[in-house]
């Protein structure tokens, strides 16, 4: 929270910054997986390795994340979001000019640690400067820069990877990188920083279980759940597509460019509605829209079908993440904010490794129609012990 007021302008500026670092760092999850063909061809790593390239991202946010939070309430949110920038730019000048496999999961880790650094620091930042009473739809905004950079960062790699160069997507990142580093250090607050008490003895404790209590269980296993079906159709769609339809990167990176648009609108909507009538129905919405998505993936026949259906996935998760964050927000307070995003970013993080493991193993022994059918499964059931706490709740 603001240790003071700031005015409209300063809040709309520190929020633009905010806002950005957030698609910005998303757009890193994805980023490489229209590439994954031609990582394949460059390096002849297998599907699993080819699951690990895209996972490396985020297994070292498993790692950071809940110290990263707790340092964001205890140093501010200003100078973890400057230091994620400049690692978010490292990383991907790494990539660009890696020559092994190796090089680029290394550069794929720089990136994961700058990304949990300024990801966590932007977020709790816009929770922040929330009106009262308007949390849910400030979050929705800022989830609608989440879910756009998302399912955007497939797009860039595709269009400039397929149009330019290997290179062109991670050069351009780095640059954006720096241009964000250079107005975070002019835009945003100096004094912006969460007033916690000493730790005491029994502390430690307190944080602890505030982490493993059922009401943050339950948004924290759903945000796991959406970040596992994200990480799977980035890794999986794009090498279905390409094998099965020979669809070039270019044109994969535009059919997610699409879903990306759609994603943009559902995220507010879906975080004002979560403030007036609760968080739990909008998940349930989410997951039932991510089931359909899953579906649609499974039967497609066309590339229009594909795109149709990728689309609604994007629906879906904008609007599952629009109901399960403010509602994990919420159960932590003002005094742990960082924490919870930190919290937030783990369970985002652990559903993004397994997404693209589950998804390569499934590809091996299977197919990428059995991954979609799993996705489907796992949605329907998330839906249904969901309605089902609401009914045990109004008898």
């Amino acid at each position: 929270m603001p240790a003071e007021p700031v005015d409209e302008r300063s809040r709309r500026a520190i929020l633009a910054v905010a806002i950005t670092a957030i698609a910005l760092e998303t757009s890193l999850l994805g980023l490489i997986a229209p590439l994954l063909p031609e990582i394949e061809e460059r390096t002849g790593a297998g599907d699993a390795a080819l699951g690990l390239a895209l996972a490396a991202y985020a297994i070292p946010i498993l790692i950071i994340s809940i110290p990263v939070g707790r340092l964001a309430d205890r140093i501010g949110r200003r100078p973890l979001l400057l230091f994620g920038l400049c690692l978010t730019g490292a990383g991907s000048l790494l990539i660009a000019y890696s020559s092994s496999l190796e090089v680029l999961l290394a550069g794929r880790v720089v990136q994961g640690i700058g990304s949990t650094a300024s990801w966590v620091a932007a977020l709790a930042l816009v929770s922040d400067l929330a009106r009262p009473g308007r949390k849910g739809e400030a979050i929705g905004f800022a989830l609608a820069a989440n879910s756009a950079g998302a399912v955007a960062g497939p797009a860039l790699g595709g269009v400039l990877g397929g149009e330019i160069s290997f290179e062109a997507p991670f050069l351009l990142v780095a640059a954006v990188a720096a241009a964000m580093l250079a107005a975070g250090l002019v835009i945003l607050p100096r004094d912006r920083r969460a007033h916690v008490e000493p730790e005491s003895a029994g502390a430690r404790p307190r944080l602890l279980e505030s982490l493993l209590r059922p009401d943050a269980l339950t948004p924290s296993l759903v945000a796991v759940c959406g970040a596992a079906f994200l990480g799977m159709i980035d890794f999986a769609l794009p090498l279905d597509l390409d094998r099965r339809l020979g669809t070039a990167a270019t044109v994969i990176g535009l059919i997610f460019a699409i879903a990306a648009a759609m994603d943009a609108v559902a995220s507010p909507l879906a975080g004002r509605r979560g403030d007036r009538r609760g968080r739990r129905p909008v998940v349930v919405t989410g997951a039932l829209v991510i089931a359909a998505s899953g579906l649609g993936l499974a039967v497609f026949g066309t590339l229009a079908g594909a795109a149709v259906a990728l689309a609604v996935f994007g629906i879906g998760q904008s609007i599952l993440f629009a109901g399960a964050v403010p509602w994990l927000d919420e159960t932590f307070g003002e005094l742990n904010r960082g924490l919870a995003y930190g919290g937030l970013n783990l369970v985002y993080a652990t559903g993004y490794t397994v997404g693209p493991l589950v998804g390569g193993w499934l590809l091996d022994v299977a197919s990428a129609d059995a991954a979609y059918l799993l996705m489907t499964g796992v949605s329907v059931s998330v839906a249904v012990a969901l309605a089902a706490g609401t009914g045990r709740r109004a008898g």
